[in-house]
């Protein structure tokens, strides 16, 4: 933690929250501390205040200015209001950040749907948790991970498939090492970087970028020819496991492993491993479920862990990470617009009748809703007038590819709610200042499904309020008679609604439900699953593969407004390659290169990182100088909507 002092004033509101008085009382006038902490890897980073955004912005002509929160709620409230008045409440969306608490998450998709009576939101756990979500839900009939951290740390045999969790994960990553150190765990790690944990992993197997799906067809069919079957679990579903035999016979060991660069002997030393070691653990993460094929990827994994019987044994299961700290809860709390809080499907009848009746409202019709990529599709065509945007900063988020900025251009009106002017917030006709998480007082929910509490730590800056608080006075002005003084009120109504979910930070235990899956139409999906794909034209390919991921430093974009973690990990503006590719092109660190990709190209220096395989490169996700995201070209999953735009193939040579 990086944490420095400096003094300046701030203005905390407390006043009853209504309509009425709150946009008007500057009350408890304090000295505190001038910045913010934003949540990082290892805790919380200090951010100088003039990073911020302290009062409420109203675009008057080209500009935004400084407005007082009366004026600024009065003009946002009325130009809704006339937007859905004009054009229907469809014409109305929102978005919103996984980085807020679960009760401001719960919050937004009540305001959505029970406020301006639109189905049309989404949160960041699009990027790729909910194709863990969906699959898991189809597959086992549980939304997040089955195992705790305690079972991570017990495991005998560990399989990390496409995660460079030391960068991404840390604190689960000690659980990984734990596991090693302690219990002498086998650890598999499958990635096409040589990552911190390969180094330290019984088993490192490198592979190309791009086919951890072909690897875990290899592993499916290895399993089936060694015989490492549990014929106890596969007995009982005579139909769905020749199914799954029948949809692998064209799987070539030989040819997998040629196509991802390792050896048959690795795809069977993992599938032996996995197979028959006592408590085993599939972890999975960004370079599954956040690249093209994820939700189906996921499901492959699920059919490795039902033919080994490891499903629903103790301290065995398929898990998943997220980047943001609260994805699980953005889910739980019916961020999406497929489900309800709980996770309840948006179109079960039972559940909206129970949702209807609590918030005394009639919900958008069923089948209505749209996601975030559909979002963006309708600003740009006029469909979408009006954008609610909290904490997101799609502009600065998804590539060129995904026009962004068309979209954005389109809307007759863009509410931005966040702590800082993004990229996203400068095209904004009005920008709310929003606490960060230090600032306030919640709930996260973890991969474990524990529920845990964070508190205010320190005096909101400026005139900042809390996510919950704007939303509840937004609503009220709308004609909803919300009640809502702190967040412990909307914990309260969430208990109500969703009973145990606030659990006291004890994990929640799942038990996976397979057997409705494999009786009714399993046939017919994993033949589709593992159909064989296309030969690659090696020819036609551009011979490097272009990866942008996280970095230890840093979470998301937010952290990039830290001094003390810019100072640890600055933006170098250059593009990461394996040593020995530089010396091949003849480049030398800092020299400049046209890196050229399908959607164009730009120039930029390089520099050597011996963790980058060779015929890869990298650039870290969280700069946008120079925009290489923009290089990308995105792929939307057919089943989850999820985008993914983390992988290309390019061309480098010396400019």
């Amino acid at each position: 933690m990086y944490l420095e002092t400096k003094d300046a004033e701030v203005v905390r509101v407390t006043s009853p929250l209504s309509w009425k008085n709150k946009w008007g009382d500057r009350a408890d006038t304090a000295k505190g501390h001038g910045g913010l902490c934003v949540r990082g890897r290892f805790g919380f980073e200090y951010i100088d205040s003039a990073a911020r955004v302290k009062q409420p912005l109203l675009r008057k002509g080209n500009q935004l200015v400084e407005t007082p929160w009366l004026e600024t709620m009065h003009q946002v409230v009325e130009r809704f209001s006339e937007i859905r008045r004009k054009h229907g409440p469809d014409a109305i969306a929102g978005l919103i950040t996984a980085r807020c608490t679960n009760e401001e998450l719960y919050l937004f998709q009540k305001l959505m749907r029970a406020g301006f009576r639109t189905n049309h939101l989404d949160s960041s756990a699009r990027y790729g948790h909910l194709n863990f979500v969906h699959a898991s839900r189809h597959a086992l009939g549980i939304g997040r991970s089955p195992n705790d951290w305690e079972d991570l740390t017990k495991a005998k045999a560990i399989v990390l498939i496409g995660s460079n969790i030391t960068e991404t994960n840390p604190l689960t990553a000690m659980r990984i090492k734990e596991a090693i150190r302690v219990y002498h765990a086998q650890v598999v790690v499958i990635d096409s970087a040589i990552t911190n944990m390969a180094k330290l992993a019984s088993h490192p197997v490198l592979i190309k970028p791009g086919t951890e799906g072909l690897v875990i067809d290899g592993l499916v069919k290895a399993t089936l020819e060694l015989g490492l079957i549990d014929e106890d679990t596969t007995r009982k579903h005579p139909k769905a496991f020749e199914a799954l035999k029948a949809a692998v016979a064209h799987v070539s060991l030989e040819q997998v492993a040629a196509h991802a660069g390792m050896s048959v002997e690795d795809l069977k030393g993992t599938a032996a491993i996995f197979a028959e070691a006592s408590r085993s653990i599939i972890l999975c993460a960004e370079g599954i479920v956040r690249q093209p094929d994820g939700y189906q990827n996921v499901l492959k994994l699920i059919d490795l862990a039902w033919v080994t019987g490891k499903l629903g044994q103790p301290g065995c299961g398929v898990n998943t990470l997220t980047e943001e700290p609260n994805e699980q809860g953005a889910v739980d709390m019916g961020a999406a617009p497929e489900f309800l809080p709980g996770q309840a499907s948006f179109d079960d009848q039972v559940a909206r009748d129970r949702f209807a009746k609590a918030w005394d409202v009639t919900l958008p019709a069923a089948g209505s809703g749209a996601n975030l990529v559909e979002i963006l599709k309708r600003c740009k065509s006029g469909q979408i007038r009006a954008l609610y945007v909290i904490g997101e900063n799609p502009l600065a988020t998804l590539p060129a590819s995904m026009e962004v900025r068309a979209a954005l251009d389109r809307l007759e009106l863009l509410i931005v709610q966040d702590p800082f002017l993004t990229e996203t917030a400068r095209m904004a006709h009005a920008v709310l200042p929003a606490c960060t998480s230090a600032e306030k007082d919640g709930t996260f929910t973890n991969l474990e499904g524990r529920v845990l509490r964070v508190r205010e730590a320190m005096d909101p800056v400026g005139e900042s309020l809390p996510d919950w608080h704007i939303m509840t006075a937004m609503a009220n002005a709308l004609g909803c008679q919300w009640e809502y003084e702190s967040s412990n009120d909307i914990q309260a109504e969430i208990m109500k609604l969703l009973p145990g979910y606030y659990n006291l930070g004890q994990p929640r235990k799942v038990v996976p439900m397979v057997e409705h899956y494999l009786s009714n139409g399993y046939a017919a999906e994993v033949a589709e699953r593992y159909r064989a794909s296309a030969p690659i034209d090696s020819k036609n390919q551009r011979p490097f593969t272009l990866l942008m991921g996280q970095i230890l430093y840093h979470s998301g974009k937010m952290s990039t407004e830290a001094p003390g973690l810019i100072k640890i990990a600055p933006n170098t503006g250059r593009l990461r390659m394996n040593p020995h590719d530089m010396e091949r092109l003849a480049v030398g660190e800092g020299t400049t290169v046209r890196l050229t990709s399908d959607r164009g190209s730009m120039q930029l220096a390089v520099q050597p990182d011996q963790s980058i395989a060779p015929q890869t490169c990298f650039f870290p996700e969280h700069f946008n100088e120079p925009p290489v995201k923009d290089l990308m070209a995105a792929q939307v999953d057919p089943t989850t909507g999820v985008p993914s735009f983390k992988r290309t193939r390019v061309t480098i040579e010396k400019a």
